[in-house]
């Protein structure tokens, strides 16, 4: 009831499990939103916390009084266990309440351990309280409990939290009983000490929620794999255009060839017919496939499995390898609007026992941003020819379009708990030629909490920062694949419904993209107000950690406001949610957000209906933030703000940020998962 895992009110030495997360509530509240402020009262404490990194969980915690529509306390809580058990059964764990802000309530340090015995926990602990107002006292000072596990879903428990001595019971749905591997709880405490207007017992509810499958829910470097299947030493040496080199390729066999050449050849394209046919039969477009030798190379594009593309490599891996004779190899090269983003190569056997569950991924080629594997063959003419070819193949119409909310709200602040503007968004992209594609969005208001419009009790405090309706972005890209892993995307047009100009974004993800590089520049000016300008500029680098599954970015320079800073995240990819870890510094505001984001589409979506693929959005984020220091308890609006749009290149191409063989061997039992559950079926 404290906003941190433990017994009733008293921390234990437990955190919450790694990938799972949790919605409270509870109805004990003290401090100043009690009156007096040194007895319990009746209120609302909610909060969301989440086991982000093993040992380790975080939570942010908002207070209010009975009613919700006043002012409320919006907190951080983080608590950190000791990786291995000092004795069997005991743990220790250090932690704090409350934690950065300037307007701190219920700041509370404390160290505890927890040994379990049996159906028995025990816990003792000391806390320091330091916060701003006079509240309880509680945790300050030495505090304990024990807590009885009589059968898998009735504890009992009792406690000293250094204010009062509290019983209470825990009940809980047995494991299995709800979907998805959800378990919700119900507490409810007595107190010996008497709160406002008498009253002695509280209770809260608890809802936990696993963020991924089981095996995504370990890190890598803890995951069971087994060996590999060994691969040949098959080598392919890339090579580009029409060269002598090609010349004695079956599929390139001239006229005059002796009939066991031509029949050679007969069979090749044959087969590569057959491949197509399957790969369109998955619902794979654009696809494209040539054999050379005992090479397959397969492009294509994928348009159903949104949520992340590492779900349609598995199926596409899957389609090739099980397809193709042993002994051969394949070449997936995946590609956005006719741009080559990720390329994976690896031989048949290998990877038909990978896919059927037998071993760890194989020692394979991939590549971000890969040269194009694809020949020119005599048969397309010239390069202009080609070229012409490939523009009309994008010609047809094949709008993309995303739905999605959009969401500008407040937490915790004087004027509410929860303050908000939302509206849908539909996004349409339309894919001209290679690279290039213009995309409109526009806004529908859905609903305003009334600190967002003129008819607030306040004022509308809010009314500027409220989503409006309308058309917002009319903008033309072209992307631009340069080799070596360097991909740019210019833009032109409208942003944001308010600026008119010109937007470069250019990345590098060299090797196997642990490290990625990318710049940002913007050339804004207002529509309404030419003389203001929104002229960012921006480097980014980011690393990510293969065996715990965690990215560190950090993004430094001018930015959208023109406010000079920089911001450093830390995210944990647990399954296709994210949990994020950030810190702004803007000139003289220093900020921490807690936050995540979330695929608001299945895994596999939908397929084209008269030419127009509809699809949700693979990355929402969500964060609350607060301002860090000795800087008053102010809202500060715009600070560190990245210019981005939905047609991007972290986004539209490289899906989030995750396409790249790092992550791909981070979260390889992805591939296997996604094949077995919509390829191999079909």
């Amino acid at each position: 009831m404290q906003g941190v895992s433990g017994l009733l009110n008293v921390p234990d030495a437990s955190v919450l499990e790694y990938g799972t997360a949790t919605i409270a509530w509870d109805n004990q509240v003290d401090g100043r939103f009690a009156r007096p402020r040194t007895l319990n009262d009746t209120g609302n404490d909610i909060n969301f916390a989440a086991g982000a990194f093993p040992h380790f969980e975080m939570v942010g915690r908002n207070v209010s009084p009975e009613t919700t529509s006043g002012g409320s306390d919006l907190s951080f809580n983080i608590k950190l266990q000791l990786p291995w058990e000092l004795l069997p059964g005991l743990n220790f764990a250090i932690g704090e309440m409350d934690f950065g802000g300037s307007v701190n309530e219920y700041d509370t340090k404390y160290a505890v351990a927890t040994w379990q015995y049996g159906p028995i926990r025990t816990t003792l602990g000391a806390g320091t309280y330091d916060g701003r107002v006079e509240g309880t006292g509680r945790l300050d000072g030495i505090y304990g409990g024990v807590e009885f596990a009589a059968t898998d879903w009735l504890s009992v428990i009792l406690e000293d939290d250094a204010y009062s001595m509290n019983t209470g019971i825990r009940l809980s749905t047995p494991e299995h009983w709800l979907p998805g591997g959800w378990q919700a709880s119900m507490l409810w405490m007595y107190s010996a000490e008497e709160g406002v207007d008498d009253r002695q017992d509280w209770y809260g509810f608890n809802v936990k929620i696993p963020l991924a499958a089981e095996y995504a829910r370990v890190l890598p470097k803890d995951r069971p794999r087994s060996e590999a299947v060994l691969n040949s030493s098959y080598v392919i040496t890339e090579s580009y255009g029409n060269d002598e080199l090609l010349a004695n390729n079956p599929l390139l066999a001239p006229p005059t060839a002796s009939p066991a050449e031509a029949m050679s050849r007969l069979d090749a394209v044959n087969g590569e017919k057959a491949l197509h046919d399957r790969f369109v039969a998955a619902n794979f477009e654009q696809v494209r496939v040539q054999k050379y030798g005992r090479e397959w190379v397969i492009a294509f594009e994928n348009v159903q499995y949104n949520a992340n593309d590492i779900d349609a490599l598995g199926v596409a891996a899957g389609v090739a390898a099980m397809s193709l004779p042993d002994g051969d190899r394949f070449y997936l090269q995946l590609e956005k609007y006719g741009v080559a983003t990720f390329g994976l190569g690896g031989e048949v056997v290998a990877w038909k026992a990978f896919l059927r569950g037998n071993g760890a991924i194989p020692d394979s080629e991939m590549v971000t941003a890969p040269a194009n594997r694809l020949r020119r063959r005599s048969a397309d003419g010239g390069i202009f020819a080609a070229s012409i070819k490939n523009s009309i193949d994008y010609l047809a119409f094949r709008p993309d379009v995303r739905i999605r909310p959009i969401l500008s709200s407040t937490v915790g602040t004087e004027y509410g708990v929860f303050d908000y503007s939302l509206a849908a968004r539909a996004d349409v992209v339309l894919p001209l030629w290679r690279g290039a594609a213009f995309n409109v969005s526009r806004d529908w208001n859905v609903n305003d909490t009334k600190d967002f419009t003129r008819e607030g009790i306040y004022g509308g405090v809010f009314y500027n920062q409220r989503v409006t309706e309308g058309v917002k972005d009319r903008i033309f890209s072209q992307t631009f694949r340069h080799g070596q892993g360097f991909t740019s995307m210019i833009s032109y047009g409208r942003f944001y419904g308010s600026v008119d100009g010109a937007s470069l974004e250019s990345r590098w993800e060299p090797g196997d993209g642990r490290h990625r590089f990318k710049i940002i520049a913007t050339d804004f000016e207002e529509k309404q107000r030419p003389e203001n300008t929104h002229n960012a500029r921006l480097w980014s680098y980011r690393y990510f950690a293969q065996s715990i599954n965690t990215s560190v970015d950090i993004t430094g320079g001018d930015f959208y406001n023109e406010d000079s800073g920089y911001r450093l995240e830390f995210t944990q990819h647990v399954g296709d949610v994210r949990l994020h870890l950030l810190y702004k510094k803007s000139e003289d505001n220093a900020f921490a957000t807690l936050g995540f984001t979330i695929p608001l589409t299945p895994r596999k979506g939908m397929t084209r209906v008269a030419g127009v693929h509809v699809e949700g959005q693979a990355n929402w984020a969500y964060g609350i933030t607060t301002i860090l220091g000795e800087q008053g308890n102010r809202l500060v609006f715009g600070p560190n703000i990245i210019p981005t749009v939905y047609n991007d290149l972290r986004n539209t191409y490289f899906s989030g940020d995750r396409l790249n063989a790092a992550y791909i061997r981070a979260n390889q039992e992805r591939l296997v998962d996604a094949w077995q559950r919509y390829g191999e079926s079909k």
